[in-house]
């Protein structure tokens, strides 16, 4: 890793009793060298060139010529940035854009081990961090594998016309494995399917939680062989947390052109190796019919949604005092048969077809109606909805939004709508566009399971943005020290862009504490409630308007 010393470059160092015409022309005579330095009552100051030539054209209110004879100590400005030579470079990126506006890009002063001084230059610094930012946003952090978007990118970049084969690998029972072993446990058995996916194939990817994703570009590759290959090597059986146990998977495959069509076959092949426990299978046209959306089901939410059966249960936000600042509404189906449903039962499938759009308008509207009636009783609670891909991208969802807050007399500021990184990434712009006529509202927009793997750095300043909320995936690790670090540079980052930052799946006050202290604005988990109905929810103080 390269440090700042490798960056640094001797500076002149010259006492503060040095006139201006003197530095002048050692800079004149010396085209090489980046400024100069000055130790000045035990502070040490720098003036790089750019500060020299502001000086000498008269920029302190003092002509050319009395300011030539003017000494260095009577044009000292703030103290210089001084670190040490051994500092890793990404390291001294973030301690120069710590410093105040007008100020990141002056040069920092180096300090060498034998206590001679050199000047560095922050561009190559700021470059540096970009792109290493930018090379973890193809990466998992956990297993080192490439994740879902830079899976999109390979794909995209494959001719169409040259057909490649993908596996998708879903780890069997991984949720009694993380019940039973902790998060720390289910982070290692991760860990260890990623190791053997990088040991057996050239070119593995996470795509999130346990599933995992082969591409295999060689149409000559024997498929079935790789495939018992990887599983052999999966269920070999490992040691976690002193619980010798073994990992079993399922495997789909599917063979064509470098689609995201080709990955949703891989997927349906997954799907009936793991449902008829016949571990490994093939995509087959049958496969589709089972895979696809269930019409019926669609047709069963449409009548719900329009018979009142879908209810809102709220989840409060509360801020480091233990105040609940606002509530995420989340949606349930009281089936009329089946009971009480969660979102994971129909979502997926209506994220799939056009009824979410119904589904939406209805959260909103109940949403809004509830945010009205807190507010009539004196409770000013902002209400969060989450707003799916489908949605996002029609405009028609600002529409309705104004139309609500204009129906129940309410000012934008009761709503916050909430979207994920996937529902942006594709169309940032039009995104954009449509969430900027939304803040025209009012209303806030908060960008939800931050970290999945899809958004960029630069993505972040593109859209318009009011909170961010971190991944329960990293909150669950914050206790690793890795994974601290990664919450550490978020923090700073949302800090930086002027966000409210956010933490889901917060489920002990050990957690919460930590995360307090690392300067989150909002907690959000288990700890402090779980979703239920806006009668049960227990709010404390009210809020003031």
């Amino acid at each position: 890793m390269s440090t700042l010393g490798d960056l640094g470059r001797p500076g002149a160092v010259l006492e503060p009793c040095t006139t201006m015409d003197h530095v002048a022309t050692l800079l004149r005579e010396n085209p090489d060298c980046p400024g100069v330095i000055t130790v000045h009552n035990y502070v040490i100051h720098l003036f790089d060139r750019a500060r020299m030539d502001s000086i000498m054209l008269g920029g302190l209110g003092f002509g050319p010529v009395l300011q030539a004879r003017r000494p260095l100590a009577a044009v000292l400005d703030e103290p210089a940035l001084v670190l040490p030579a051994a500092m890793a470079w990404d390291a001294a990126a973030r301690a120069a854009l710590a410093r105040p506006v007008g100020r990141k890009n002056i040069p920092a002063v180096v300090e060498y081990p034998d206590g001679t001084l050199g000047i560095a230059p922050i561009g190559p610094l700021v470059e540096y961090l970009s792109d290493s930012y930018a090379a973890m946003a193809l990466r998992d952090s956990l297993t080192g594998l490439g994740n879902r978007r830079m899976l999109g990118e390979m794909l995209a970049a494959i001719d169409p016309a040259r057909p490649v084969a993908v596996m998708l690998v879903d780890l069997d029972r991984f949720k009694e494995i993380n019940s039973a072993l902790g998060h720390q446990g289910g982070d290692q058995v991760i860990q260890h399917a990623g190791a053997v996916l990088a040991e057996h194939c050239a070119q593995a990817f996470r795509l999130g939680g346990d599933e995992f994703v082969v591409l295999v570009e060689d149409p000559l590759a024997d498929l079935d062989a790789l495939a018992r290959r990887i599983l052999t090597a999966l269920h070999e059986p490992i040691t976690v947390d002193g619980v010798r146990i073994q990992v079993e998977a399922s495997l789909g495959m599917a063979r064509g052109p470098a689609t995201e069509a080709l990955l949703a076959k891989a997927d349906a092949a997954m799907f009936a190796a793991k449902r008829d426990r016949t571990v490994i299978e093939r995509w087959r046209p049958e496969l589709r019919a089972e895979h696809e959306t269930d019409l019926s089901l669609q047709a069963e939410l449409r009548s719900a949604i329009a018979d009142g059966q879908l209810v809102l249960h709220y989840q409060p936000l509360v801020d480091p005092a233990g105040r609940v600042r606002s509530v995420e509404a989340l949606v349930r189906w009281q089936h009329p048969d089946r009971g009480l449903l969660p979102p994971g039962a129909f979502l997926p499938q209506a994220e799939r077809s056009a009824v979410i759009t119904d589904l939406t308008d209805r959260v909103l509207a109940d949403a809004v109606a509830q945010a009205a009636r807190w507010r009539a009783a004196g409770l000013h609670l902002p209400v969060a909805v989450n707003l799916a891909a489908p949605v996002l991208a029609q405009d028609r969802f600002v529409g309705v939004i104004r139309s609500l807050l204009e129906q129940y007399d309410l000012p934008g500021a009761a709503l916050i709508v909430e979207i994920t990184e996937s529902a942006v990434v594709t169309r940032p712009e039009r995104a954009a566009r449509r969430l900027d006529a939304v803040r025209d509202l009012g209303v806030r927009v908060a960008m939800d399971d931050f970290g999945t793997g899809y958004t960029s750095l630069a993505l972040l300043t593109r859209l318009p943005l009011d909170e961010l909320k971190l991944d329960r995936a990293f909150v669950n690790r914050i206790h690793h020290p890795m994974e601290r670090v990664i919450v550490e540079a978020v923090a700073r980052m949302a800090n930086g862009l002027g966000l409210t930052l956010v933490a889901e799946g917060v489920e002990d006050q050990h957690t919460a504490d930590v995360l307090n202290g690392l300067g989150f604005d909002l907690l959000q988990g288990f700890h402090f409630s779980r979703p239920v109905p806006a009668d049960q929810l227990a709010v404390g103080e009210r809020t003031a308007a």
